[in-house]
């Protein structure tokens, strides 16, 4: 088991140790569009412009506008869930959406990466139909294999791990689009047209450098995690893209 894929015991913070660090002035910046619960459990919402790092856009790099997900009452579009709602998670239980992020892309300019995933495409794992998700999102993978490779019955994989061009196949859209991510008080596995994807977690980030200006601009991107309390440890590994990619080739 690798140092990556190892679980951490502690929480994640935004910023260590409650220092303030602040974000290098000369990375370019993108507008991010957030709503939370804060501490009085009230949603808020802002439009910030923060630096444009891996880390910070892969935060809202899992769906695309138009994915479903079951709330309280039915299915429910991303697009339409608001800071409070509960959503189902594999196995049954349900999650509260403590924060959701929004990119949007004009019809010129950089182009976000989805990948198009047909109905059933990983077998049990679903989805029941086509969905398209965001090229950072994480899906949850349940293997004999996965003991071998990470000491779990289960874990999250890239969805590029499973590209075939076919049931699995990388879309980019025309004309303005939308990307989202969500994040609970801790690690989901919420269910998306039936699919366990993963509710954001900054585990995921750990295998680069988060130095402490990247933590001050996450702060930033979070703000419903205040006094360092972050979001806890992670209870799922995570496969590398390698790792999950031989997975693909086994057939699920």
């Amino acid at each position: 088991m690798t140092a990556y894929q190892r679980l951490p015991s502690a929480p994640y913070s935004p910023v260590p140790d409650g220092a303030h660090a602040r974000a290098d002035a000369d990375v370019p910046t993108i507008s991010f569009e957030l709503a939370w619960l804060d501490h009085r459990g009230v949603a808020q919402w802002d439009r910030r412009r923060l630096p444009d790092t891996p880390e910070l856009a892969g935060a809202v790099a899992s769906l695309a506008r138009g994915a479903i997900l079951r709330g309280a009452n039915g299915p429910i579009a991303i697009e339409d869930l608001m800071p409070g709602d509960r959503v189902a998670t594999r196995g049954g239980g349900t999650a509260q959406i403590d924060w959701i992020g929004t990119r949007s892309f004009g019809p010129q300019g950089e182009r976000p990466l989805f990948y198009r995933v047909a109905a059933h495409a990983l077998g049990a794992a679903g989805p029941e139909t086509d969905v398209l998700l965001g090229a950072q999102a994480h899906v949850l993978i349940a293997n004999k294999t996965c003991h071998e490779l990470v000491g779990s019955p289960m874990a999250f994989a890239p969805i590029a791990a499973f590209e075939d061009g076919h049931s699995i196949a990388p879309v980019v859209p025309p004309g303005e689009v939308s990307v989202y991510g969500i994040a609970c008080a801790g690690q989901e596995a919420v269910l998306v047209s039936g699919m366990p994807v993963e509710s954001y977690h900054p585990a995921r980030a750990t295998g680069r450098a988060l130095n402490r200006a990247v933590l001050a601009s996450m702060a930033q991107l979070f703000p419903q995690i205040g006094q360092g309390a972050g979001f806890g440890p992670p209870r799922i590994p995570y496969l590398s893209l390698a790792e999950a990619q031989g997975l693909s080739l086994r057939r699920l």
